[in-house]
């Protein structure tokens, strides 16, 4: 039987060129393999990658505006900003893994949004994302679940410590008030062996996740045991460095130079290629040390092997910061307060903040052409 000629309709028509100028064409590097990447081309310049703690879909992608080459995953922003803990592990496991969805979801729409606004001209690169597995929330079996879930969700790398996870507290919760003590830290072959479970996740999702062992060891101790040190931290990142991890992170507790130096000696004496991170933390006094003239530089922490270099909360303290201020203002001075933030927006010399355009900024004219396009208006 001869077919029918089918009816002619311009609704069945799929719009795929119309669609294809909305959206920035997703990259083929794997996140894993491009942070692995930046890092290694960091190492061989003796440079470093530095980056901050992203904590939501807005500052992932202002980062990602700015041209931040990779975002991190501060589980301190986390814990604060989205259910106002401290940083004591009490956040749910998961809950990360939330978070590096958000974090996606802010790198895709600004590389969407610029790549509309630019008409096609320019493309902006995804920052890979490094992000924070705490203490693994129980032992390895927990851990390698964690790391897998992580991994799917594209995660470019995480990081693991050798504190307590029933016990852990943030990594300078030493600097707070008159509430010191040491952080309870877990045998050596117990860390290794949830380090050796992100190893198991990679391998089982075929994604060489970048691994950062990351230890407490300097104001930490075993229960019922002496205080650590910068000897004891040597001997955890020897273990780690033979197991293979990317990164090795000693969290340190003054703005000096001496015990990174000690550390990287110890551990490059043997392991001379290891990449070293470093926090750059507000819980250490920078601004003193600059007002003194005697701050260390990221360029003499990056000759020392501490490639990678992040500060877990400079967004929360820069965001903390300017919110207070403006919102003190629009508390006593309401539409004044507003108005004069516009103005303030108009003045800038270095050009208008990329928030000055809101409905520009979330990619409000791309999301209405779309609907057109899919629906045959346009």
């Amino acid at each position: 039987m001869a077919t029918a000629t089918p009816p002619v309709s311009p609704h069945a028509t799929y719009p795929d060129e119309a669609v294809g100028k909305l959206f920035a064409p997703p990259e083929a590097e794997v996140p894993a393999d491009k942070l692995r990447r930046l890092l290694r081309e960091a190492q061989t310049k003796g440079s470093f990658l530095h980056t901050a703690g992203a904590y939501d879909a807005f500052t992932a992608a202002i980062m990602t505006r700015v041209g931040f080459k990779a975002l991190y995953g501060s589980g301190w922003q986390l814990a604060a900003t989205k259910s106002m803990f401290p940083d004591i592990g009490i956040y749910a496991s998961h809950d990360m893994l939330k978070l590096v969805h958000e974090m996606w979801m802010g790198i895709e729409g600004a590389r969407n949004t610029h790549y509309f606004d630019t008409e096609g001209r320019e493309l902006l690169e995804s920052p890979p994302a490094f992000v924070d597995m705490e203490a693994g929330f129980g032992g390895p079996t927990q851990t390698f679940t964690l790391a897998t879930e992580l991994i799917r969700a594209r995660a470019a790398g995480v990081h693991l410590e050798n504190q307590d996870p029933s016990n852990r507290t943030c990594g300078h919760i030493v600097n707070v008030g008159k509430q010191k003590r040491n952080k309870v830290l877990v045998p050596r072959r117990d860390w290794l062996a949830k380090l050796k479970a992100i190893k198991a996740a990679a391998q089982v999702t075929g994604t060489d996740v970048v691994i950062i062992a990351r230890t407490d060891s300097i104001d930490g101790a075993l229960p019922g045991k002496d205080s650590g040190g910068v000897k004891m931290a040597i001997e955890d990142a020897w273990e780690a460095a033979e197991l293979g991890v990317d990164v090795i992170w000693p969290e340190f507790n003054n703005t000096q130079l001496e015990q990174p130096q000690e550390f990287a000696e110890g551990v490059r004496k043997h392991y001379p290629n290891q990449m070293l991170g470093f926090n750059l933390s507000p819980s250490l006094y920078f601004g003193k040390d600059k007002k003194a003239g005697t701050m260390i530089s990221n360029q003499q922490l990056a000759d020392l092997g501490f490639t990678l270099q992040f500060s877990t909360l400079f967004n929360f303290r820069t965001a903390g910061m300017a919110l207070e201020k403006g919102l003190r203002k629009f508390l006593n001075d309401g539409l004044d307060a507003l108005a004069d933030l516009q103005n303030e927006e108009e003045e800038i010399k270095s050009g208008s903040p990329l928030t000055k355009m809101h409905q520009k900024f979330a990619g409000m004219n791309r999301w209405l052409i779309l609907e057109q396009v899919l629906s045959g208006e346009k």
